[in-house]
């Protein structure tokens, strides 16, 4: 489990991002798990200035919470979206397509935490 083993400090400098995908602008730093394989893990997410992930789902749930930045979350059938400043939180149940963007001029970087594999279901 997460607690087990020593103490951990991950100062945000110290972290390694990498492409969310071969070539995305979105990148990822894992801070514990195994995104991959599950059967949990915690990440934050690095969504660009100005970017948008296009309408997407997971198979599974996650919980989400703002760190930097105004992060835009719309779920499908809603066409407003929620302007989420950093503290905020979000649920998104899995299977259910939403999209991510960044407004504004400075990154979003978004805490995601999921008891599922990370994927990315691309809208039709």
């Amino acid at each position: 489990g997460v607690a087990q083993g020593k103490p951990m400090n991950m100062p945000l400098s110290s972290l390694k991002w990498v492409p969310a995908a071969p070539g995305s602008p979105i990148q990822i730093a894992v801070l514990w798990g195994d995104r991959d394989k599950g059967p949990e893990y915690g990440m934050l997410l690095k969504l660009p200035a100005g970017s948008e992930a296009g309408m997407h789902a997971h198979t599974g749930s996650y919980h989400a919470v703002n760190v930097q930045g105004t992060w835009v979350h719309t779920n499908s059938g809603d066409p407003r979206g929620h302007e989420l400043p950093p503290g905020s939180y979000a649920m998104q149940p899995g299977k259910a397509m939403h999209n991510d963007a960044c407004k504004g001029t400075t990154d979003c970087i978004i805490f995601v935490h999921q008891h599922a594999p990370g994927d990315f279901i691309p809208g039709k």
